[in-house]
C-alpha cells in the first residue's frame, strides 16, 4: 500500500540570490549547508520561489505553467515544467517535508534563524551557519606553520599574492608626506594617555604626522612563499595584509586645500580626488552620525575603508569578517593616539551613510567597503570632551547566546 501524493518545498537552507552586481547577469541558488552555489535559469528561479509555499510536484508544475500562460510566454508544456522540478529534486534545493523534517541540520538552522531573527540579525544567523564549522588550522601544533605555508602556495598557484595597496591615484596631484619615524612624535602611548600634550590647533605639519604615523610603512617582511613583501606599520594587521585604505576630507586645515584625498603609499602622499563639495550640507548628508554627535567643529575627517580581496586571500571568507574590523580598529586607535600626542581631538564614529561615501569615493562597496569615521578637530581647551551616546532601545530582547549545531 502506497501513500498519497509527497508535498514538497523549497529547502530551508537555499536561498535565491537574483541577478545584481555580485552576480552578474546569472540567477543563483546556494544551499547555505552544503556551501554550494547552481547557477540557474529564471525558470528555476521563478519554481524555486514558488515552492516557498509547500505543495505536490503536480500543483507545483500546474502553477507554473498557469503563470506561463497568463504571462503570454507559450502554453507551458507540462512535461518541460516536470523536468524542472525533478531536476532541482535531485540537486536537494527542492525537498520533500519529510526530509526535512528528518534532517538534524536543517532543524538547527531554521532554529538558529528563528531565534536570531528576533533581533533583525537575519544575515549574521546565514553567515555563522556559513562559517561554523570551518577547519581552521591549530596554531598550538608544530605542523600547523607547513600547513599554513601549503595553503599559502596553493592560493599563490591560482592567483599571485601581491595587492598590497591602491595606486589607483597615483597620477593625481599630490601633497608628499613625511616618512614614519620616532622623531614624529616623541611621546609614549603610556604618557600620551596620561597627561595629553597641550591643547593645540590642527594645520597641515599635525595632520600630516598624524597620517603618517598611521598609515606609513616602516618595514617589510619577505614572505616563505612566492608572495610580494608584506608591510610593516606602526598598527599591527593580521597576517601583514593591510586590507584598510584611508581617505581624507579636509574641511578646515590651514595649508591644505579643502576636498577629498586618498592616503597613497607609493610616493608616500596625500593626492587630490575629485570629490562632492566639502560643505556643511554635504557632510550632514554623508556623515549623519558624526556631524550629529561630534561636539566639536571637525576641521577634517579621515574615512577608513576595506579592500576585503587581500584578507580573503590569506583567511578566505570565513575568518575575513573578523580580521578586517581587527585592522580597522587597530589603524583608529592608532590615530587617537598620534592626534592626543598632538594636543589634538580625535573620535571615532560608526554608522555613516556607507553607500553614499562609497559612491563619492568612487568605490564599489562589494570590493571596497567603508568601515568608520574619525573625526579630528583642535585640542581640548578646558572642556571635557563628551560625545553623545544614541539612543538604547530598551524593548528589544535580549541578544541570544550561540546556538550549537547537532
Amino acid at each position: 500500500m502506497t501513500g498519497g501524493p509527497v508535498t514538497i518545498r523549497l529547502n530551508p537552507a537555499v536561498r535565491i540570490i537574483p541577478p545584481s552586481n555580485v552576480t552578474g547577469r546569472r540567477w543563483v541558488a546556494e544551499n547555505i549547508l552544503e556551501r554550494r552555489r547552481y547557477v540557474i535559469s529564471g525558470a528555476a528561479a521563478a519554481a524555486l520561489a514558488a515552492a516557498a509555499r509547500p505543495g505536490t510536484e503536480q500543483s507545483l508544475t500546474s502553477r507554473l505553467a498557469e503563470i506561463e500562460r497568463a504571462a503570454g510566454s507559450g502554453e507551458g508544456p507540462s512535461p518541460a515544467w516536470e523536468q524542472l522540478v525533478a531536476s532541482l529534486r535531485a540537486r536537494r534545493l527542492l525537498l520533500a517535508e519529510s526530509e526535512i523534517a528528518e534532517d538534524p541540520d536543517l532543524r538547527w538552522l531554521t532554529g538558529l534563524r528563528s531565534s536570531w531573527s528576533r533581533f533583525g540579525w537575519h544575515e549574521a544567523a546565514e553567515y555563522h551557519a556559513l562559517c561554523f564549522d570551518y577547519p581552521c588550522v591549530d596554531y598550538s601544533e608544530a605542523v600547523a606553520i607547513l600547513t599554513d605555508r601549503d595553503r599559502m602556495r596553493n592560493y599563490q598557484s591560482s592567483e599571485p599574492d601581491d595587492d598590497r595597496f591602491k595606486l589607483d591615484h597615483v597620477h593625481r596631484p599630490g601633497t608628499d608626506l613625511p616618512a614614519p619615524g620616532a622623531g614624529l612624535s616623541e611621546a609614549t602611548a603610556r604618557a600620551v594617555w596620561g597627561t595629553p600634550a597641550a591643547p593645540a590647533d590642527l594645520d597641515v605639519a599635525a595632520l600630516s604626522r598624524i597620517v603618517s604615523l598611521t598609515f606609513g610603512v616602516t618595514g617589510t617582511i619577505v614572505p616563505k612563499t612566492d608572495a610580494a613583501p608584506l608591510l610593516r606599520r606602526s598598527s599591527p594587521s593580521g597576517g601583514g595584509r593591510n586590507p584598510s585604505e584611508g581617505y581624507l576630507v579636509v574641511r578646515d586645515v590651514p595649508g591644505l586645500e579643502a576636498g577629498w584625498y586618498h592616503v597613497t603609499m607609493s610616493p608616500f602622499s596625500l593626492r587630490r580626488l575629485e570629490g562632492p563639495p566639502v560643505d556643511d550640507v554635504a557632510l550632514k548628508r554623508l556623515f549623519p552620525n558624526t556631524v550629529q554627535r561630534f561636539p566639536r567643529y571637525a576641521r577634517a575627517l579621515l574615512v577608513l575603508t576595506t579592500v576585503f580581496e587581500r584578507n580573503m586571500y590569506r583567511y578566505r571568507e570565513p575568518r575575513t569578517f573578523r580580521t578586517v574590523h581587527m585592522d580597522i580598529g587597530h589603524l583608529a586607535g592608532t590615530v587617537r593616539i598620534a592626534a592626543r600626542a598632538e594636543g589634538l581631538t580625535a573620535a571615532v564614529f560608526y554608522c555613516d551613510a556607507a553607500t553614499e561615501i562609497e559612491q563619492a569615493l568612487g568605490i564599489d562597496g562589494m570590493a571596497e567597503g567603508y568601515m568608520l569615521t574619525v573625526a579630528l578637530a583642535d585640542g581640548n581647551r578646558g572642556e571635557e570632551l563628551v560625545i553623545p551616546r544614541r539612543p538604547v532601545d530598551r524593548s528589544r530582547p535580549t541578544a541570544p547566546t550561540g546556538e550549537a549545531r547537532p
